[in-house]
């Protein structure tokens, strides 16, 4: 079972607004998301993209998608994936204010869903 504290290490991160871990076809496994309204529901669309980013980089024979970055006016979404090809395929994304540090985040949100998709393999 993933606990909320997977967080805990990327809500450290300055301009966090909120995260959301979940299975590749957008099922939430857990989320943080106090600051943003629907983002549960949100989940959802993210992970239909990535999954159609995945098809396009695989048909150009670029290999397998790991991240994006977007980056809005106002905001930031950085999404990390643990593997297309893995057993255990999950996607997480994590919202941050602008000019927050999308790097820092992005280790942390690898970090996240190396820990989860470890945990749901046992």
């Amino acid at each position: 079972m993933i606990e909320q504290s997977i967080f805990d290490d990327i809500k450290k991160v300055k301009g966090y607004l909120g995260a959301v871990l979940s299975d590749y076809t957008g099922e939430v496994l857990i989320s943080d998301t106090d600051s943003i309204k629907k983002l549960d529901e949100t989940s959802m669309r993210f992970n239909e993209d990535f999954r159609n980013l995945h098809d396009v980089t695989s048909k150009l024979s670029l290999g397998i998608l790991h991240d994006m970055q977007l980056s809005m006016d106002k905001a930031d979404i950085v999404m990390v994936c643990s593997g297309a090809d893995q057993r255990v395929h999950l996607h997480a994304f994590v919202i941050l204010e602008k000019g927050a540090s999308t790097s820092l985040a992005k280790m942390s949100l690898t970090e996240v869903v190396n820990d989860a998709a470890a945990s749901l393999t046992k």
